[in-house]
């Protein structure tokens, strides 16, 4: 059992507690008590943390650590050069004449850099973005990737997690292969996951699946109590599919080796596409949503459907993103923040992340800290074991250092904890990991 004093708490629950200390035991908060109660404990079990604000753990709603080390890491050999080599011919044959900046080139590029890569540095470049985002104080994170061996690293660490598989199909048959492939998977990790481990299904967007693969994993989440996520109307590519049943969507998938996907149904809709496919329900996390109408998005938030907000991706790949006024009015407590960009050297701190969309101060610290904490445990359903300080949950904690006259508000301008605790045990003090991956 041991006990931490500090000058303040924030919980997640509404409450600011000052000058009381956290007692945890078996990796649990188990009492909350005045520092001048911490005399009780055997003094070696007492950690005073100073001036200090201690904050609940942070959850990224949404990472893809495997593309971190993108545009730093060279490919190794004459193998892997070579495959760069045709990967950049075929790039430039099949998006001739496309403008720079299209969505569909733009992912064309991040996967041609990444399929170069061997399998060490895939594994390094998921380790460093793993890394570097519980540096900066997330405890639990919504990690998407169809690859086995980023499941078997993060089944490993010492963060709460959850591996959403990702999934598409260009046809019927091609859908119930994946279908029974990818059940087999999941069933089997089911038995193999760690406890902090916790499963679910990324259909990876409207336009690179067909209507049978949504038709099956839809109704297995709804039967297995599964959370299912997808990207959603993130690019106007992805609109112009839906409405006119081809754009340079196509290119994207004939880069990637895939037919044809031609939309069930012609509808400039996205909401009522996947609503008359019987997808959209409390159970199901969208991100980005850059391109719907203000009715649209109402359309949506009235599912239930929950929601990701990405704004520095969606600045560089979609180019479009939802103001954080709007994700505010139309999804309320139902979104969580994620940090994913492919900027070389990412910043991967959410609490930098949501200070500067909140710039003009439309949350104050206390609610916007909820975005990263117990909101975001909410919709992951984890929220009766981690998102805020309570007693009976984990203890995954943050603890910010303040110099002398500051407050608690004074983290806005601090990005990087001191120290990041998860079940009690510190994994990260100074900067610098206390664990191997």
């Amino acid at each position: 059992m041991k006990c931490y004093k500090s000058k303040w708490i924030i919980t997640s629950t509404g409450d600011i507690l000052e000058d009381m200390a956290l007692v945890v035991d078996e990796g649990k908060f188990v009492e909350i008590i005045p520092n001048q109660n911490a005399c009780e404990f055997d003094e070696k079990y007492v950690k005073d943390l100073g001036n200090s604000v201690v904050t609940p753990g942070f959850i990224d709603m949404f990472t893809q650590y495997q593309y971190t080390n993108l545009g730093i890491t060279k490919p190794r050999g004459l193998k892997n050069r070579l495959k760069k080599f045709f990967q950049t011919i075929a790039k430039k044959y099949t998006f001739a004449g496309v403008k720079q900046d299209n969505y569909c080139l733009k992912w064309a590029n991040i996967l041609s850099e990444y399929f170069v890569l061997d399998r060490h540095e895939k594994i390094q470049s998921f380790k460093a973005g793993l890394e570097r985002s519980v540096i900066a104080g997330t405890t639990c994170i919504a990690q998407v990737s169809k690859e086995d061996k980023y499941f078997e690293i993060i089944n490993k660490a010492p963060i709460k997690n959850y591996m959403f598989f990702e999934v598409f199909a260009d046809s019927s048959n091609k859908s119930k292969k994946k279908f029974k492939e990818l059940r087999e998977k999941v069933e089997n990790y089911v038995f193999h996951k760690g406890e902090n481990t916790h499963i679910g299904i990324m259909l990876h967007s409207i336009p690179s699946v067909h209507k049978k693969l949504w038709e099956l994993f839809s109704k297995y989440c709804r039967k297995h109590n599964m959370l299912l996520m997808t990207r959603f109307a993130e690019s106007q590519d992805e609109m112009e599919w839906l409405e006119h049943g081809f754009s340079d969507i196509d290119l994207l998938h004939k880069f990637m080796g895939l037919r044809k996907i031609t939309p069930y149904k012609r509808i400039e809709n996205p909401v009522q596409y996947l609503d008359a496919l019987k997808v959209l329900t409390k159970k199901v996390i969208a991100a980005n949503a850059n391109y719907l109408s203000d009715e649209q998005l109402q359309e949506l938030a009235n599912t239930g459907v929950k929601f990701v907000y990405q704004p520095r991706y969606s600045d560089e790949i979609c180019n479009k993103k939802l103001d954080f006024s709007t994700v505010l009015k139309y999804f309320g407590r139902n979104f969580g923040f994620s940090t994913q960009s492919f900027v070389k050297n990412n910043d991967f701190s959410l609490l930098k992340l949501a200070v500067e969309c909140n710039g003009e101060n439309q949350l104050d610290l206390i609610e916007l800290l909820k975005y990263l904490t117990i909101y975001p445990a909410k919709i992951l359903r984890l929220d009766h074991i981690t998102g805020s300080v309570e007693i009976g949950k984990d203890a995954d904690f943050n603890v910010f250092k303040l110099d002398e006259g500051e407050d608690y508000r004074a983290i806005v301008n601090k990005p990087m904890p001191y120290s990041t605790y998860s079940k009690g045990r510190k994994i990260v003090k100074r900067g610098e990991l206390r664990f191997n991956l």
